[in-house]
């Protein structure tokens, strides 16, 4: 982390009155953020973290949940804080209700649990009781489950909601039918109970649930539940957990979108509601429900509330119907996240580029100055040579730069490739590693590329740029003794760097690289940003890459998906749902024998 801002310092308190008044202390990368995580890192229990406590009485409700949540988010990184923790415990009693609920997980998460469990004996209220419930390590809980045994007869349905998940175990699977009826008995009268401000990381009556089923490895009846929540027959609170928990078994196994998209779809052909929604948004997040309910999400496509996401939905997985519908949404600026790569996946699955590349261009020319907006450069750049018409605002785009450096213009047009012709009297007039490669790739003139690494010494470590550069030569009539060292350099540095060279190799020594390449690349196999280039190697080497077939074969017959960690569960599904399918196709390539998936 860098150093806190000249301006915050202890002794002026004006930033962190500021700061907690706006919000700002709970903004990731914000300087008063910095500078607070830099001074109590600093000393645990110094004179910030004694200021920050005096936030916690002040009378702005406003101001003591910030403070609270920002002490919680501290706690991550320093779980035994006495100070903090009699903080939390005299907050239980907060007249406002998401303090107290912020306060009882903070005591969790910075004292002793037979403290938190003597203040959760001592409180009447469901709010604390609830949070306490919601947060306490219980496997560290001495004599737990006598404990859980009596919470799961409490007056409170929310505590008893969670008391009977805690007490799911994989030694006594004969136990849970009678837990499973319990939680359904008492999972309507939650709904909104555990999810209200407050709570970190909410999480619903049916979402805690549907991870206590996953982590028993309960996929049937996962799905199962989730078909008899969302039925007709059962209120909206009950159906919308139904969709949470077929959301959730999609994002655990990878047969269960199979099993849920039909109760799903079948929620998208009734009248407009939460629950319809819900269900839209669900079947968009996996790119396999998305091509199972193809037909579905075309008949929703001119919804005004719903349309957008299943045009993403659809786009995703390279429908062309969708096209119109990104290209609106490009021209209205949308702000959808996954918009730019639905272009990618249409332009790949061959969609007219006529329409995408026109809305680029009528927006770069309604932006003269050199610093466009990501997305028309994206789109351009997933159309490739059929982009060829957005070149003259691509120069104009060179021309124009001033202060800021045109890389989206650059990766452009070495997409676009010879067809940019055009643009090669500019590019040279930039000595960027951006102009270099797009100008290697438009002009596929050797000496580009040769010049630049003529440049560079012959112990690579870092970069991917020469990656780049090395492949390209290779592709194109091979490498010189010096260039190979290079190349042999970048491929001793374990990382990125190492995979990003290895096709490379593969290309200049051929079979005599094989048991290298078969010892290296197999650790980044399952890797989300490594795996396809791993995976592309592989499949270049065809029938020289089949001892990696059994690390395939498991990969392609797990049941669960494979864990990204990406923060995002729905984005992490998707990604193990585009390394399966590239999984599948490496290992066609490898092998050509038939293979039952």
């Amino acid at each position: 982390m860098n150093s806190p801002a000249p301006a915050a310092s202890p002794t002026n308190w004006e930033w962190l009155e500021t700061g907690i008044a706006s919000g700002d202390v709970l903004v990731p990368g914000s300087d008063a953020r910095n500078s607070i995580f830099y001074f109590v890192r600093a000393d645990w229990d110094g004179l910030m973290t004694r200021r920050l406590l005096i936030f916690t009485t002040v009378r702005r409700a406003a101001a003591r949940r910030t403070i609270f949540e920002l002490l919680d988010e501290l706690c991550f990184q320093h779980s035994d804080w006495p100070l903090v923790a009699d903080a939390a415990e005299l907050a239980l009693s907060d007249v406002d209700p998401p303090v107290r609920r912020t306060a009882a997980r903070l005591l969790v998460n910075t004292a002793e649990p037979g403290r938190a469990m003597a203040a959760l004996i001592a409180s009447t209220d469901p709010v604390v009781r609830i949070a306490l419930v919601e947060a306490m390590p219980w496997h560290k809980v001495l004599r737990h489950e006598a404990i859980l045994e009596r919470l799961r007869a409490d007056p409170v349905p929310a505590v008893r909601l969670l008391a009977n998940i805690a007490v799911f175990s994989k030694d006594d699977p004969a136990a849970w039918p009678v837990l499973d009826a319990a939680i359904r008995a008492d999972l309507e009268t939650c709904a909104g109970v555990l999810d209200s401000p407050g709570s970190r990381l909410p999480k619903t009556a049916g979402q805690h649930w549907a991870w206590a089923l996953t982590r028993l490895d309960r996929e049937e009846d996962c799905c199962s539940w989730a078909q008899r929540l969302a039925n007709p027959a059962e209120r909206p609170e009950v159906r919308r957990e139904g969709v949470r928990m077929a959301v959730a078994a999609m994002r655990e196994w990878r047969a269960a979108p199979g099993r849920v998209t039909p109760l799903l779809t079948a929620l998208l052909e009734e009248e407009p509601s939460e629950v319809r929604s819900a269900a839209l948004h669900a079947l968009a997040a996996s790119m396999t429900a998305s091509r199972l309910a193809a037909d579905d999400l075309v008949v929703v496509l001119d919804d005004p509330d719903l349309g957008t996401v299943a045009a993403i939905g659809l786009g995703s997985i390279g429908d062309h119907r969708a096209v119109p519908y990104l290209v609106r949404l490009m021209l209205a600026d949308s702000d959808e996240p996954r918009l730019a790569r639905a272009f990618r996946a249409v332009a790949r699955a061959g969609a007219d580029p006529d329409a995408p590349v026109a809305a680029a261009r009528q927006i770069l020319a309604a932006l003269p100055d050199s610093c466009s907006p990501d997305l028309p450069m994206r789109v351009l750049a997933a159309f490739g040579p059929a982009a060829a018409p957005a070149v003259p605002e691509l120069i104009a785009r060179l021309e124009g730069a001033e202060n800021d450096t045109p890389d989206w213009a650059f990766y452009v047009l070495g997409q676009i490739g010879p067809a940019a012709a055009a643009a090669v009297p500019v590019l040279r007039d930039y000595p960027t590693q951006g102009a270099t490669s797009a100008l290697l790739k438009v002009t596929l003139d050797r000496a580009v590329a040769e010049r630049y690494l003529a440049g560079r010494p012959e112990e690579l470590r870092r970069g991917r740029f020469a990656p780049e550069l090395l492949t390209w030569l290779a592709e194109h009539g091979g490498l010189t003794v010096r260039q190979h060292r290079q190349l042999r350099s970048l491929f001793k540095v374990p990382g990125s760097e190492q995979v990003e060279s290895a096709g490379a190799v593969w290309l200049h020594e051929g079979p005599a690289a094989a048991a290298e390449l078969l010892e290296v690349l197999p650790a980044y196999l399952f890797d989300a940003l490594c795996g396809p280039e791993a995976l592309r190697v592989f499949a270049a080497m065809g029938s020289h890459a089949r001892p990696i077939l059994d690390r395939l074969d498991r990969f392609i017959a797990s049941r669960h998906r494979a864990g990204s960690h990406i923060g995002d569960f729905d984005a992490e599904m998707r990604a193990d749902e585009m390394l399966l399918a590239a999984t599948i196709a490496a290992r066609k390539q490898i092998d050509v024998r038939p293979y039952a998936y």
